[in-house]
Protein backbone atom coordinates (compact mmCIF):
# COMPACT_ATOMS: atom_id res chain seq x y z
CA UNK A 1 0.00 0.00 0.00
CA UNK A 2 1.34 3.33 -0.88
CA UNK A 3 0.19 6.77 0.66
CA UNK A 4 -0.68 9.53 -1.81
CA UNK A 5 -1.15 12.90 -1.32
CA UNK A 6 -4.23 14.34 -2.11
CA UNK A 7 -6.13 17.04 -0.77
CA UNK A 8 -8.71 16.56 1.89
CA UNK A 9 -11.95 16.95 0.22
CA UNK A 10 -10.43 14.27 -2.64
CA UNK A 11 -9.99 11.89 0.89
CA UNK A 12 -13.39 12.43 1.52
CA UNK A 13 -14.58 11.67 -1.79
CA UNK A 14 -12.65 8.45 -1.92
CA UNK A 15 -14.41 7.62 1.81
CA UNK A 16 -17.65 8.61 0.41
CA UNK A 17 -17.25 6.44 -2.55
CA UNK A 18 -16.02 3.43 -0.29
CA UNK A 19 -18.99 4.32 1.80
CA UNK A 20 -21.57 3.70 -1.47
CA UNK A 21 -19.93 0.66 -2.55
CA UNK A 22 -20.50 -0.91 0.67
CA UNK A 23 -24.01 0.24 1.12
CA UNK A 24 -24.46 -1.17 -2.52
CA UNK A 25 -22.96 -4.33 -2.00
CA UNK A 26 -21.43 -5.86 1.00
CA UNK A 27 -18.75 -7.40 1.55
CA UNK A 28 -15.74 -8.40 3.68
CA UNK A 29 -13.40 -6.77 1.66
CA UNK A 30 -15.31 -3.77 0.99
CA UNK A 31 -15.75 -3.35 4.90
CA UNK A 32 -12.26 -3.64 5.94
CA UNK A 33 -11.07 -1.07 2.91
CA UNK A 34 -13.85 1.25 4.19
CA UNK A 35 -13.11 0.75 7.51
CA UNK A 36 -8.77 0.89 7.01
CA UNK A 37 -9.75 4.60 4.84
CA UNK A 38 -11.78 5.49 7.96
CA UNK A 39 -9.41 4.57 10.53
CA UNK A 40 -6.51 6.55 8.46
CA UNK A 41 -8.50 9.91 7.75
CA UNK A 42 -9.83 10.13 11.54
CA UNK A 43 -5.79 9.80 13.05
CA UNK A 44 -4.59 12.13 10.51
CA UNK A 45 -7.83 14.87 11.40
CA UNK A 46 -8.90 15.95 14.76
CA UNK A 47 -12.23 17.08 13.52
CA UNK A 48 -12.76 14.30 11.56
CA UNK A 49 -16.19 13.00 13.43
CA UNK A 50 -17.45 16.93 12.49
CA UNK A 51 -16.67 16.29 9.08
CA UNK A 52 -17.96 12.90 8.80
CA UNK A 53 -21.02 14.31 10.03
CA UNK A 54 -21.82 17.39 8.33
CA UNK A 55 -24.35 18.11 5.68
CA UNK A 56 -21.70 18.95 3.29
CA UNK A 57 -20.55 15.28 3.30
CA UNK A 58 -23.77 14.05 3.15
CA UNK A 59 -24.47 16.03 0.48
CA UNK A 60 -21.42 14.63 -1.31
CA UNK A 61 -22.24 11.03 -0.20
CA UNK A 62 -25.89 11.63 -2.15
CA UNK A 63 -23.74 13.19 -5.31
CA UNK A 64 -21.32 10.06 -5.51
CA UNK A 65 -24.28 7.61 -4.85
CA UNK A 66 -26.88 9.38 -7.65
CA UNK A 67 -23.24 8.78 -10.47
CA UNK A 68 -23.08 5.37 -9.13
CA UNK A 69 -26.60 4.90 -10.00
CA UNK A 70 -26.33 6.47 -13.16
CA UNK A 71 -23.22 4.00 -13.95
CA UNK A 72 -25.27 1.31 -12.98
CA UNK A 73 -28.02 2.08 -15.04
CA UNK A 74 -25.78 2.55 -18.35
CA UNK A 75 -24.17 -0.90 -16.92
CA UNK A 76 -27.58 -2.69 -17.58
CA UNK A 77 -28.41 -1.17 -20.82
CA UNK A 78 -30.61 1.81 -19.78
CA UNK A 79 -30.18 5.21 -21.69
CA UNK A 80 -28.03 7.55 -20.05
CA UNK A 81 -26.98 10.36 -21.73
CA UNK A 82 -23.50 12.01 -21.62
CA UNK A 83 -24.94 15.29 -20.29
CA UNK A 84 -26.31 13.15 -17.67
CA UNK A 85 -23.01 11.67 -16.84
CA UNK A 86 -21.08 15.03 -17.10
CA UNK A 87 -23.98 16.86 -15.05
CA UNK A 88 -23.38 14.11 -11.96
CA UNK A 89 -19.84 14.77 -12.16
CA UNK A 90 -19.98 18.20 -12.24
CA UNK A 91 -22.31 18.30 -8.96
CA UNK A 92 -19.90 15.59 -6.96
CA UNK A 93 -17.13 18.35 -7.83
CA UNK A 94 -18.97 21.14 -6.57
CA UNK A 95 -19.97 19.15 -3.41
CA UNK A 96 -16.06 18.10 -2.89
CA UNK A 97 -15.17 21.90 -3.48
CA UNK A 98 -17.80 22.99 -0.93
CA UNK A 99 -16.97 20.28 1.71
CA UNK A 100 -13.22 21.90 1.42
CA UNK A 101 -14.43 25.07 2.00
CA UNK A 102 -16.12 24.41 4.66
CA UNK A 103 -13.12 22.76 6.98
CA UNK A 104 -10.45 23.33 5.70
CA UNK A 105 -7.67 26.69 4.58
CA UNK A 106 -6.70 25.00 1.66
CA UNK A 107 -7.99 24.89 -1.96
CA UNK A 108 -8.65 22.05 -3.96
CA UNK A 109 -5.77 20.76 -6.37
CA UNK A 110 -8.70 19.34 -9.15
CA UNK A 111 -9.35 21.59 -11.54
CA UNK A 112 -12.61 21.38 -13.66
CA UNK A 113 -12.34 23.50 -17.42
CA UNK A 114 -15.87 24.25 -18.25
CA UNK A 115 -16.33 25.49 -21.65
Amino acid sequence: MINLLVDEAYAFDYLSILQIKLANNPSVSKKNTYIECKQHLQSQLHNFEKIASSKEYYDLLISNQSTFDLIDQLRSGKKVTAKEIDDANMDRYYKKQALQNAFFNSSMKEEKIIL
